[in-house]
């Protein structure tokens, strides 16, 4: 018996390695727990419309972000937060909730396909300046399981 319960927690914790590893945690991530209203005024959405207006992923002395490796590269990347950006300006006011921001995120890190880290790392803070916009205090673990596989933020 003793031996099955052994068997049986190796085995939880080898295919919660190897999701996590494979990037398949991401996928089934939840972005609704601990949903909550969020305060959709007209000047956060201004400041949405106004960060969807600025030029992105060009290099950023504040963060040491070189820019994109090209302008293709850029545009693609650009692409992609203002992608994420248009649909919050659609939806928040129709659903001002946490998890609508949530969901966009993870709709647009699943399709932001790119193996430069520093492209990785500029997209999430990108969306960490929506996060502050829209009053959203943090990620829920979304965003270190999308970049390194594991929810991190656990175990600090």
């Amino acid at each position: 018996m003793l031996i099955k319960i052994f068997t049986s927690v190796v085995l939880v914790i080898a295919v919660i390695l190897l999701a996590g590893v494979y990037g398949l945690t991401f996928y089934v991530w939840p972005t609704s727990l601990h949903d909550e209203k969020l305060m959709v005024t007209p000047e956060v959405m201004q400041s949405l419309r106004s960060l969807k207006l600025e030029h992105k992923f060009g290099p950023d002395s504040g963060t040491f972000y070189p820019g994109a490796k090209n302008e293709e590269q850029r545009l693609i990347s650009q692409a992609a937060v203002d992608a994420a950006l248009q649909s919050l300006i659609t939806e928040l006011p129709v659903r001002p909730q946490r998890s609508t921001v949530l969901r966009t995120f993870k709709v647009t890190l699943a399709n932001f396909d790119t193996s430069e880290s520093e492209e990785r790392d500029q997209i999430l803070s990108y969306l960490t300046k929506v996060m502050n916009i829209c009053g959203v205090n943090n990620s829920s673990e979304l965003f270190n399981v999308w970049r390194y596989g594991f929810p991190y933020g656990w175990f600090l």
